[in-house]
């Protein structure tokens, strides 16, 4: 049985978050970690974003593809998506965002050889390559590694809804001592398993391992459209469920910084 199926079918049986939790590791806890890779690029304008999508969507995704390099996630940001978020930083407008994952250090590091060694890569991305050092497609770029959690190892594709969107969240803790027991409180304390149950669609769960604001851990939901976001949230949090496991004392001080987006993917994305 696939994850997804599983981890739908356990919740519809109405378990409890410890049974929930239980079964979700006893069938994912196996499965091998994957190297989780966030980046963002950075764009001068509206109109250059829009190339780089397109030049993701056409020349990346097949690219890393055919280096068994799988789903490829392509997403941009707005501030209608983000209406109301005052910690939204404008910037963000411009910016394209590239989810991947690696079977092993040696896959991740060996990806951009194989990118300059690719020539219908190199022709696909001419936009890329072609432009002048003084006027750039995009102006900077930075990347994110993570670990999938245990018992969530590797990314998940939600439904493929044309009005999907993506939420990521980013927990940043004061210390590596909270900053694990933040996982712990996903990974085995039961958060997961009430996200499943409110019906919020996990696509991953990292530990950063090199990036910023560390340590921290970040992970990304997806739902059918923004009425489905508000809902399934307002179901989280007024749920006692979700008060009595973050009122768990052991959990108490884990995010001192929580950083917020709301993304839609590219045309061309497979997340």
């Amino acid at each position: 049985m696939k994850r997804r199926d599983f981890l739908a079918t356990t919740c519809a049986t109405g378990m409890t978050l410890a049974t929930m939790t239980s079964e979700i590791s006893a069938a994912e806890g196996s499965e091998k970690q994957k190297l989780l890779r966030w980046q963002i690029y950075s764009c001068g304008t509206q109109e250059k974003k829009e190339k780089l999508l397109t030049v993701f969507d056409t020349a990346l995704i097949p690219a890393l593809n055919r280096q068994g390099i799988s789903p490829v996630g392509i997403f941009e940001s707005n501030a209608r998506l983000n209406d109301g978020d005052k910690s939204y930083d404008a910037k963000n407008d411009l910016n394209v965002f590239v989810l991947t994952q690696f079977d092993s250090a040696d896959q991740l590091t060996q990806s951009v050889p194989k990118l300059l060694a690719d020539q219908q890569y190199l022709k696909d991305a001419a936009a890329i390559f072609e432009a002048p050092m003084n006027d750039p497609l995009y102006d900077t770029s930075e990347s994110r590694l993570m670990l999938g959690f245990k018992h969530f190892p590797a990314i998940e594709k939600p439904v493929h809804s044309a009005e999907r969107i993506f939420q990521v969240r980013l927990y940043n803790s004061y210390h590596i001592e909270r900053n694990a027991k933040k996982i712990d409180m996903f990974d085995i304390g039961g958060e997961i398993a009430l996200f499943l149950k409110c019906e919020m669609t996990p696509v991953f769960y990292g530990e950063t391992l090199a990036g910023p604001m560390m340590p921290n851990l970040t992970y990304m939901l997806g739902f059918e459209n923004m009425e489905a976001k508000i809902e399934n949230w307002k179901k989280f949090v007024t749920g006692d469920e979700w008060k009595n496991l973050s009122g768990d004392p052991q959990y108490k001080n884990t995010a001192n910084k929580i950083i917020n987006l709301i993304l839609k993917p590219s045309p061309g994305s497979q997340i």
